[in-house]
């Protein structure tokens, strides 16, 4: 029984050592975000797991050992009763007999215990032959180790030759079982076999109190190694409260850039929409300066249906004044002036025209035509001017043939100049006008260009409003994917903390489970001994 409960304690701690290696696997792949520096320390733990699981399966080798000397002991002391039930010809009690199987029977167990604590032994060295090649790799942080891997070496150097002490002595029972069949000769090497017995059993109280020491020795370490385990994982929450502290400060250092980022896109969003109310006012403005410069064509349009009528007018009173050359000059001269306006008000025209927009050139091109129609009907004038100097010549050959139509002359020369007097008012009134319609024109043309520098202003504005609006939606989708990825980014650590948060209450159990173990141990040591203390007083 006590051996089967030295196996299975074994196996248990691999199987807890092998979660714990899969879980340290786990965190580790799941805390590689956070920090590079980590996987020193994870290895480093690790390796001081391993550590301990092997401390402890050397412990529980040597609590098997003394367990296994102890049935050394107790075959030993059945030696005598088979030898005894040997020597003896006839068996008549059955209490030598039942010594004899039980003497048997405790070899045979304890010859298939020592070949298996011998292969446990060789696997154990494996073991930690492969843990020294696999570590060396850490560097002056396993130079720590290694000491703690030499005391291992040394406490299973003694084992093994604890395990040849437990050999010769299982071949010394198979001797007394070979000599009682027949097949060796006993009896003659019986004292010396003796005496043997007894430097062996006084060799395996010895290396039981060693063992015992070796074994108080490595609890101690195990103890101490505890401690530094457990102060790691204070310094690891520590690390880890640090790190949960500088992710709140980030995280709330983007939250403070967020917000201002956002001030800003509905500060520009608002520029954005003063500068469209603006443009649109100035759209507004450009459009009554549209209609306004419409009014003024109409208005200039009017005023050329006028100079037609004026120069109708003049027609008339050119066939009225038929008689008279003074008149005639004067009506010439009239016509000149008014002529030399034209042409100005029509140099004017063109140069306004040039001036104005392509919206305009339809306009212009038509008071042009209206310009050319009036210069063909001053050209009509001109040659009824002299048609009527033609008659006038007549009218001084025929003088002396009428005399009555002379005085009608003179009468229609009065009424002449009555409308010569009243053209010239008018044609003063028509160059007065003129002069208005080319201060309103000159004063349209000042509009004018002042909207156009007003619309080219705001369509720059405009434009650099867009460009701006454009800028800042770009830089708007990249904070938002700059905020997407830093929310992702906080997940992601939350998740790890969480799983780091997972995995460390994991170990404190393991820890616990080990604290338990090697407690109970100790307990079971301390039996020993003082079963052994007992043992040692009873026998003399």
């Amino acid at each position: 029984m006590i051996s089967d409960s030295i196996q299975d304690r074994p196996a248990s701690i691999e199987n807890v050592s092998s979660n714990e290696v899969e879980a340290e696997s786990n965190n580790i792949d799941s805390l590689e975000a956070v920090s590079s520096g980590g996987d020193a320390t994870r290895e480093l733990e690790s390796a001081a797991e391993v550590l301990t699981r092997v401390e402890l399966d050397l412990a529980c080798s040597s609590e098997k050992l003394v367990n296994l000397e102890i049935l050394v002991m107790h075959v030993a002391s059945r030696e005598n009763d088979f030898e005894a039930f040997a020597s003896e010809e006839e068996h008549n009690s059955e209490g030598p007999v039942e010594k004899a199987l039980e003497f048997d029977l405790l070899y045979g167990f304890l010859d298939s215990e020592v070949r298996e604590l011998e292969s446990f032994l060789s696997a154990l060295q494996t073991e930690i032959a492969g843990f020294q090649a696999s570590f060396e790799q850490l560097g002056d942080s396993f130079k720590e180790m290694e000491e703690k891997l030499q005391d291992c070496g040394d406490s299973l150097k003694r084992s093994f030759e604890q395990v040849a002490g437990l050999k010769v002595q299982s071949a010394n029972f198979r001797r007394i079982l070979l000599a009682s069949s027949g097949e060796e000769k006993w009896k003659d090497d019986k004292s010396l076999e003796n005496d043997n017995f007894e430097d062996s059993n006084a060799k395996i109280r010895m290396h039981t109190a060693e063992q015992q020491r070796n074994i108080l020795k490595m609890l101690e370490k195990s103890l101490a190694r505890e401690m530094d385990l457990e102060k790691k994982l204070t310094e690891s929450r520590q690390t880890e409260e640090d790190l949960k502290l500088q992710l709140q400060q980030e995280v709330f250092c983007m939250e403070q850039e967020a917000e201002d980022i956002w001030e800003r896109l509905f500060e520009a969003e608002n520029n954005a929409e003063i500068l469209l109310g603006i443009s649109k006012e100035l759209f507004g403005r450009i459009q009554m300066a549209q209609f306004s410069i419409n009014g003024s064509v109409q208005r200039e349009g009017e005023l050329r249906s006028k100079l037609q009528d004026l120069t109708e007018e003049l027609k008339d009173k050119d066939c009225a004044l038929r008689g008279s050359e003074f008149s005639r000059t004067e009506l010439v001269e009239k016509v000149n002036a008014i002529e030399q306006k034209l042409r100005e008000s029509e140099s004017q025209l063109h140069h306004v025209k040039e001036e104005q927009n392509k919206e305009l050139a339809g306009k212009a091109i038509e008071a042009e035509k209206r310009a050319e129609i009036i210069e063909a009907e001053c050209k009509l004038l001109r040659e009824s001017k002299m048609e009527l100097d033609k008659e006038m010549s007549r009218m001084k050959s025929s003088t002396a043939d009428s005399t009555k139509r002379v005085d009608q002359l003179e009468k229609q020369l009065k009424d002449s100049e009555i409308q010569r007097l009243h053209a010239v008012a008018s044609s003063e009134a028509s160059q007065e006008k003129l002069s208005m319609l080319d201060c309103t024109i000159k004063d349209m043309d000042n509009l004018i260009k002042d909207l156009k520098l007003k619309v080219s202003r705001a369509e720059s504005e405009i434009e650099s409003t867009e460009e701006k609006c454009i800028i800042l939606s770009e830089s708007n989708a990249e904070l938002i994917e700059e905020v997407t990825f830093l929310r992702r980014r906080v997940e992601h650590l939350e998740t790890s903390l969480h799983q780091a948060d997972e995995a460390k209450k994991e170990s404190a159990k393991d820890i616990r489970v080990r604290t338990k173990l090697i407690a109970d141990l100790v307990v079971q040591l301390a039996l020993e001994r003082e079963r052994l203390h007992k043992q040692n007083v009873i026998q003399p």
